[in-house]
């Protein structure tokens, strides 16, 4: 899991993931971004799709934006 607002986001996306998936062996990986604003939301796509990343299936986008949600009460 990675925070979008991450500035070396891009360099891990790039690396620090497939180190990782060696180390333990793994077949596959997950990788997981959550932003919390407008601006990290653009970054990290522009970022995906600089690496050509943007339509990985293994890559989630979790929303934790306050500001386009309605209130629990009122859903």
């Amino acid at each position: 899991m990675k925070l979008a607002s991450n500035r070396s986001l891009k360099r891990n996306l790039e690396r620090q993931v497939e180190v990782y998936q060696r180390a333990s062996d793994a077949s596959a990986a997950l990788k997981v971004i959550l932003f919390f604003t407008r601006g990290e939301e653009l970054r990290t796509r522009a970022i995906l799709r600089e690496l050509h990343l943007d339509t990985s299936p293994d890559i989630l986008l979790i929303d934790a934006r306050a500001d386009n949600k309605p209130a629990g009460s009122k859903a």
